[in-house]
């Protein structure tokens, strides 16, 4: 495509040519090909400039930055502007001829839910006949085909050549998840969204955005500017009623909206459930009629869950069969409460709950179950925001019966001093290290952790493995060692079956 068509109508500073063809768009510079658009995203200026210099030498053509800063121009052409992903946004949407304009795309922000959102959405376009089509923290899926990212939203490039590639496939539907920090990045500025999801929000990456109003002002950027600047007919915003953040995005939403919740009225909500360990029953309202609906999914939270993917169907049209078989149908996202094992009458679980609102719903979710015992293991990651650690302390303290410490992914920072700002919290929640009642303990290392839940099960009791959940990987330093939590405790009961068996 020719350069100047793909950046036309941006805010740029330009010193060469503009009148070729571009052979592709690449923000990697160790990916680049001869004649490529090379947008340097980096942060630190001379990681950025070395980024560049790379580029060039793999015979970029052109290059967008905020701001040369080199010893002398190259012979490609520099583009210089304020926001370089904004740019990639429109020139990957260009380049890929406007995918998100061929398919019904629905965004799913929120603190928490969007992944099993997600795909609980794809088990009812699967339902409905249709190719799903699914974006978010577990990759790409474009039917039964599974395409790994490491961002839960992608850099606009992916995110573009992603959907280019479901088009082809014959997806007509894709649930997107759409974090704060691909919003406040613009990496989804040149989408155009059908519908619009807003599970809820809460405490989350205040290591990036300062504040939680700054957090929620990057979500809101979903409602107020990208859904209603759609070149969809009929946008449409879908909320939480019963979150007061998300009641303020609709209300900003210049389009039409759905709502659903259970405490607050909304146009989506149960008349009645049950919550049990087989799972969810429910009879839900939607207007003009009475859906009866049971999933396997477990707990409260997962019941919100289900009513936003049904106000999402309601507001795409999807036939009321097709909504409560997928449903019905739907196991979860992998490490969402997934259960892993029942050694000795005990329920072993994972969830990738890592943030204070997660955590809590989890654990209040399981307890409503009546567990004999509610056994938690959970740390907290490195490099992230700190305030929320003594906040995951006091809730596991509060919740769970026995709340076992270690670590998470601690990074680069000392492991010891993480596990200290947690134990803080659970302090603060009355518990006391070792004290046989109301207690709580501290295993640094998770693989010993684990097994010393595990250890301690019994009939009737639960224990979950809190933070990680489909991760196979923990980050200690700036190595990425394999750890899967569910592979830890098969491995832990499988060593157990064999030491009984001798």
């Amino acid at each position: 495509m020719n350069l100047g068509a793909l950046i036309a109508g941006s805010d740029y500073r330009v010193s060469g040519g503009l009148d070729w063809d571009v052979s592709g768009i690449c923000y990697d510079s160790r990916r680049v090909q001869p004649g490529n658009i090379f947008f340097a995203l980096a942060r630190d200026p001379g990681q950025n400039q070395s980024n560049i210099n790379e580029a060039l030498s793999r015979g970029a053509r052109a290059v967008v930055m905020r701001k040369w800063s080199g010893p002398s121009r190259p012979a490609a052409t520099l583009i210089e502007c304020e926001q370089p992903r904004h740019l990639m946004a429109l020139a990957a949407a260009r380049f890929f001829d406007w995918p998100s304009r061929k398919l019904e795309l629905i965004g799913i922000t929120g603190t928490s839910g969007k992944t099993t959102s997600s795909y609980l959405l794809a088990s009812i376009f699967e339902a409905a006949g249709e190719i799903p089509g699914v974006i978010g923290t577990l990759g790409i899926r474009v039917g039964d085909r599974h395409i790994p990212t490491e961002l839960t939203t992608p850099e606009a490039v992916d995110f573009e050549s992603a959907l280019a590639q479901m088009v082809d496939a014959g997806v007509h539907k894709v649930a997107a998840e759409i974090s704060s920090i691909g919003l406040a990045e613009r990496r989804v500025d040149a989408l155009d969204f059908r519908a619009c999801l807003f599970t809820n929000l809460g405490r989350d990456h205040l290591d990036y955005h300062g504040s939680t109003e700054n957090y929620f002002a990057s979500k809101l950027r979903l409602f107020n500017e990208l859904l209603p600047a759609s070149g969809n007919p009929d946008p449409m915003a879908i909320g939480l009623a019963d979150d007061p953040y998300v009641r303020r995005a609709l209300e900003a939403a210049g389009c039409r909206k759905l709502s659903f919740g259970i405490e607050h009225r909304a146009d989506v909500f149960p008349l009645r459930y049950e919550l049990g360990l087989t799972g969810i029953q429910a009879a839900v309202q939607i207007p003009g009629r009475v859906l009866e609906l049971q999933s396997p999914l477990l707990g409260r939270f997962n019941l919100l869950n289900i009513l936003g993917a049904v106000a999402v169907s309601v507001a795409l049209g999807i036939d009321e069969g097709a909504v409560v078989e997928g449903v019905r149908r739907c196991p979860g996202a992998p490490g969402r409460l997934e259960m892993v094992a029942r050694p000795r009458g005990a329920l072993v679980m994972v969830d990738y709950a890592h943030k204070p609102d997660a955590l809590r719903a989890v654990l209040e979710a399981l307890r409503k179950l009546n567990p004999a015992r509610l056994i938690c293991v959970f740390g907290c990651g490195g490099d992230r925001d700190r305030g929320k650690r003594p906040l995951m302390g006091e809730i596991a303290g509060r919740l769970a019966d026995v709340p076992l410490l270690t670590s998470d992914n601690p990074r680069t920072e000392d492991p010891l001093k993480i596990i200290a700002e947690v134990e803080q919290g659970l302090i603060d929640a009355g518990l006391e290290r070792g004290a046989p009642a109301r207690g709580y303990m501290v295993e640094p290392d998770r693989r010993k952790a684990i097994g010393i839940a595990l250890s301690m099960a019994g009939p009737g009791d639960m224990i979950v493995i809190a933070g990680k959940g489909h991760e196979d990987y923990q980050i200690i330093g700036k190595t990425k060692f394999h750890f899967d939590d569910r592979e830890v405790v098969r491995e832990y009961l499988s060593n157990q079956q064999e030491d009984a068996g001798a």
